[in-house]
């Protein structure tokens, strides 16, 4: 049997089994709760876990949830995939990751009828993966000069809800606040109070299409102070209010 590829919600009530082939899941929206030999993590678009065969894992989705779920039975040869599952794994997933990730989900009717396509796309990720847990190189430490914008994505990411004054981003990365305004423009192209409103209006954008949680409570949970504040950046963010964008969804 070659791999699969599935993208679907995880069931919203707690569940258990093991199964005799390696597993990778990570979300597309939404988040779930795992515990793999008791040792337990969060899966979302961000993190991923690694479920090595036979052990019993137990998992929760989160309210509305979807998931894709790569099934392992066989792992290509001399690459040392195995190592990905000596122990049960949760790993972040960073841009270029998740850009595979959309990719997977664009062409999933591909991956569906077809073993080969499959498992193909499986050794992608798995090597991009491998590379990023193992592999000692010039890309694991920041560049001296740049900023870590991995290491920054998610922890925006992770705290939209809240005030994130520059002085705090650049407390995360470890530089003067004046000298990050300058990197994180230079690594971007965007100053910091524009990337967060992006990443806040992208946040949004996806809770209005995917949930049915009241809009205010979306603007809470992103980072604006009421639901009128969030329609106006809405509007002339994407040209249409949160409410059309629903109907449409």
């Amino acid at each position: 049997m070659l791999a699969r590829i599935r993208s679907f919600p995880l069931p919203t009530r707690c569940l258990h089994h093991s199964h005799d082939h390696h597993q990778l899941v990570i979300a597309l929206s939404g988040s779930a709760e795992f515990e793999i030999a008791g040792y337990g993590g969060r899966v979302d678009a961000l993190h991923g876990c690694l479920v090595p065969s036979g052990e019993v894992h137990f998992y929760e989705g989160l309210g509305d949830n979807r998931h894709v779920v790569m099934d392992l039975p066989q792992l290509p040869q001399g690459h040392g995939f195995e190592r990905l599952f000596d122990v049960p794994r949760y790993f972040t997933a960073d841009t270029s990751l998740r850009l595979l990730l959309s990719f997977m989900d664009r062409e999933a009717s591909l991956w569906q009828h077809s073993g080969e396509a499959a498992a193909g796309m499986a050794s992608v990720f798995l090597g991009s993966l491998h590379q990023r847990l193992f592999d000692a190189g010039p890309a694991l430490p920041s560049p001296a000069g740049r900023l870590d914008m991995v290491k920054l994505e998610v922890y925006i990411q992770q705290h939209l809800a809240e005030k994130l004054p520059v002085v705090r981003l650049a407390q995360v990365a470890c530089v003067s606040p004046g000298h990050f305004h300058q990197l994180f423009r230079d690594a971007t192209g965007m100053t910091p109070g524009q990337y967060l409103l992006q990443a806040r209006l992208e946040r949004a954008r996806e809770l209005i299409q995917r949930t049915r949680l009241p809009l205010e409570l979306i603007a809470g949970q992103v980072g604006f102070s009421s639901q009128s504040a969030l329609t106006h950046a809405f509007r002339r963010y994407y040209g249409e209010t949160p409410g059309k964008i629903r109907r449409l969804h």
